[in-house]
Order: structure tokens, then C-alpha cells, then sequence
């Protein structure tokens, strides 16, 4: 009995260490991708003069808040900024759980750690830009924004399947080229963001609808999920266009709380309920509480 306890202590500890090497791992990785980004950033001088980027307190409404400072002049549009990293930090957590229990492999573990990682590193790269509106920083909040849609993308597809490393390698390839098209059109980036999330859409429903014959998924997870983050994304898109609209409209409250404000809202509570679909991705498994009880019975 107590050999049999070892053995099931000794798994867990495995699973434990094989978490923190796949964390760290999807860590490496998405820094890898943001630093070679920054860098052809910061290498291609004026050869991104042409990217149309809204930079300056005319683009904001907020600017009109009674809150606003000329040390602080959007608060409220600084600080939501937060909830990207508070949002990645929880992701990250919650799987690093999952994968302790054996209730998610390897691979698809690594899929969500990188969404989750994404969120975190494009929060400060976001405030940065509220805070110094500098160009560099506008221009990879763009460019961080496509390859993170186009990873719910490719998650959709590979979480809970035999993963292909060469199409993810494509997909995230022709994402993070697509935004050359800011080079050749002002309206460059809005063409490749709807093409991002017409196909991250589409591709979620078809996942969602594959699973409502497989009793092995949580398809009611899904759909829910998949609803809470279609709202978030139109909310994404609409406040944020409708962000001087709003407050001429209703100067309070939306000079203080801004269509940009609710907009950064929906836009990362969009990539929570990614996250949660994926989770519904996933095979259900029944939680071995045998081994717990087996490991505490040991000690």
C-alpha cells in the first residue's frame, strides 16, 4: 500500500514539475515573438511613418474628464489597463491547476499558457501608450493585437487534438505578416483586425459545433463562452469607435468612464471568455481523488 502511495505521490510531483517547465517554456516563447516584433519596430525607422496610429488627448474623450489632470490627464484609461495582466495571471494560474491535476496534457496546457502570457505582456505595452503616447508603443499595440486573436484561432483548432506545428507556424506566420498591409493602406489594420476576428469567429463555431455530438466535451461551457465573448468583441470594436459619440451624448458619465474605457473592458473580459471556451475544448476527465487522499495518507 505504501509502494502504491509513493508511485501516486512521485506522478503528482511529476505533473507539478512538468506545469512549471511548460509556463516557463510558453514564457520564452511569446517574449521571444514580442521582443523580435519590437525590434523590427524600433530597426524600421521611417519606414513606419505611413501606419496610420491615433496618438495625442484629441482621441480620447476622457480628456474632457473633471478627473483629469495635466500629470494624470486619463486616469480611468490608464489604470483599466490592469486587467490584461490581472486576467493572464488568472489564466495562467487556473491551467497551472489543471495540469497539477492531470486534467489538461502538455500540449494543450502550453496553448492556453500562451494566450495567457500574451494578455499579460500587452497590458503594460497598452498603458504605455495611454500614458506617453508614443508612436513605437501605438504601433505594437496594433501589431500584438493580431497574432493574440490569431492564437485563440489556432487554439481552437489544436486544443484537444493531435497538434501541428507547422500549420500553427503558418497561421501565426501570415497573422504577424498581416500587418504589412498597414504599409500599403491607411485603413491597413482594420482590414487584417476583421479578417483576425471574422476567422477566429468562424472557427470557434465550428469547434462548437463538432462538440454538441461528442459527450467528451462540455459544450454548454462552449456555447456560453462563446456568446459572453462574441458580445465582448462587438462591445470591443463599437465603444470604442463610439468613444466621442458617447460623450457628447452623455457627458456624464462618459467623460469620466469613456467608450475607450468600457472598450478596453470588453476587450480583455472578450479574451476571459476565450480562454473558458477552450476550456469547455478540452476532453473532460474525471479528477483522480484516489491519489490525493493516497499522497496525504503517506505523509
Amino acid at each position: 500500500m505504501n509502494g502504491l502511495a509513493i508511485k501516486a505521490c512521485d506522478s503528482k510531483e511529476q505533473r507539478l514539475l512538468s506545469a512549471v517547465n511548460t509556463v516557463t517554456l510558453s514564457l520564452m516563447h511569446v517574449l521571444t515573438g514580442a521582443t523580435v516584433i519590437a525590434g523590427v519596430v524600433m530597426l524600421a525607422g521611417s519606414l513606419m511613418d505611413d501606419v496610420q496610429v491615433h496618438l495625442g488627448l484629441q482621441h480620447y474623450s476622457e480628456s474632457l474628464s473633471p478627473l483629469s489632470t495635466a500629470w494624470f490627464p486619463m486616469p480611468f484609461n490608464t489604470i483599466v489597463n490592469i486587467g490584461y495582466v490581472a486576467v493572464g495571471i488568472f489564466w495562467i494560474l487556473r491551467v497551472h491547476d489543471l495540469r497539477t491535476r492531470d486534467a489538461i496534457s502538455v500540449d494543450d496546457a502550453y496553448l492556453m499558457y500562451v494566450l495567457a502570457w500574451m494578455l499579460v505582456v500587452y497590458g503594460p505595452v497598452q498603458l504605455v501608450r495611454i500614458v506617453t503616447h508614443w508612436r513605437v508603443a501605438g504601433i505594437l499595440d496594433q501589431w500584438y493585437t493580431l497574432p493574440i486573436f490569431a492564437w485563440v484561432g489556432v487554439s481552437c483548432h489544436e486544443i484537444g487534438h493531435r497538434h501541428s506545428i507547422w500549420s500553427v507556424g503558418i497561421i501565426m506566420t501570415v497573422s504577424v505578416s498581416s500587418y504589412g498591409l498597414t504599409l500599403l493602406h491607411r485603413y491597413g489594420f482594420e482590414v487584417a483586425l476583421t479578417a483576425h476576428i471574422t476567422g477566429v469567429v468562424a472557427q470557434a463555431w465550428c469547434v462548437h459545433q463538432r462538440s454538441l455530438a461528442d459527450s467528451k466535451h462540455d459544450w454548454q461551457k462552449q456555447q456560453t463562452a462563446f456568446f459572453r465573448a462574441v458580445v465582448c468583441c462587438a462591445g470591443f470594436v463599437s465603444l470604442k469607435l463610439a468613444d466621442w459619440d458617447l460623450a457628447r451624448l452623455l457627458p456624464i458619465p462618459f467623460t469620466v468612464f469613456t467608450g475607450h474605457f468600457w472598450s478596453k473592458i470588453a476587450d480583455f473580459m472578450q479574451a476571459h471568455y476565450s480562454c473558458q471556451f477552450l476550456e469547455g475544448c478540452l476532453p473532460t476527465r474525471l479528477d483522480s481523488k484516489a491519489e490525493t487522499i493516497d499522497c496525504h495518507k503517506h505523509k
